[in-house]
């Protein structure tokens, strides 16, 4: 009766304790299958993320390193760029045409239709001479490119020749040099609607150092000068 009596007792321990290993091997399998399906859906969310550059009180700041780089263009570390980077175009000469193999692009977004005065910081290398190494191609698709001939606006259909001159620091300025009809201008931007908009660099001149594009509304040049000196570019993401 006693063998009886303690064969029944192990035999509810040994249930009562399997019971106990299989409600806690069931919560630690519902508590990883949360976790999971927890980052999982962070995972999800970050992929469809979307950053935007935009423009904010009257400027439209890109940083160069932004552009969807190709070709002989490279992102160089440097502490006198604006967020410590710019780019450099290390490739050959193109002065007579454009070599869409270095067409670089970036895409941004304006809130408002309004046309906006386009310039940038950029830099030559100390050893370049006068008017070396400081030009690129530039065109904004759609058409959206103005010039100023004659006091009349010019339409701009294709790339048209973008140009300064700085060196040591990275320089505010930026002309276009238009071939047909000769003549030297401003560039702006007239943006319809508000939108996601492209702007397009094509390579130009060898070893031409990028460190941003200012585009600026509302105000005068020199105002846009003095604030974005110290600024980067403003990102959304939503």
């Amino acid at each position: 009766m006693k063998k009886t009596t303690l064969t029944l007792l192990s035999f509810l321990f040994l249930m009562y304790s399997c019971g106990d290993s299989n409600e806690e091997s069931s919560s630690d399998e519902t508590q990883a299958t949360d976790e999971i399906k927890e980052e999982s859906e962070e995972e999800t969310n970050s992929e469809t993320e979307t950053c935007n550059i935009v423009n904010k009180d009257g400027l439209l700041i890109i940083e160069a390193e932004s552009f969807n780089l190709k070709g002989k263009w490279r992102i160089i570390e440097d502490e006198k760029a604006s967020a410590g980077k710019y780019i450099e175009y290390y490739g050959a000469n193109s002065y007579q045409n454009q070599n869409l193999d270095h067409e670089i692009t970036v895409k941004f977004t304006v809130d408002a239709p309004a046309t906006y005065l386009v310039r940038w910081y950029m830099r030559q290398p100390d050893e370049a001479e006068g008017d070396k190494s400081n030009d690129v191609w530039i065109y904004f698709p759609g058409n959206i490119g103005l010039a100023r001939i004659n006091d009349a606006d010019y339409t701009l259909e294709h790339y048209e020749k973008f140009v300064s001159r700085g060196k040591g620091e990275f320089t505010y300025g930026g002309a276009l040099d238009l071939h047909n009809p000769k003549s030297s201008s401003w560039m702006r931007a007239r943006f319809p609607e508000a939108g996601e908009y492209t702007l397009k660099i094509c390579a130009r001149s060898e070893f031409f150092q990028l460190d941003k594009l200012v585009l600026s509304t509302g105000m005068p040049d020199g105002d846009a000068k003095d604030k974005s000196k110290n600024l980067s570019e403003t990102i959304i993401c939503e």
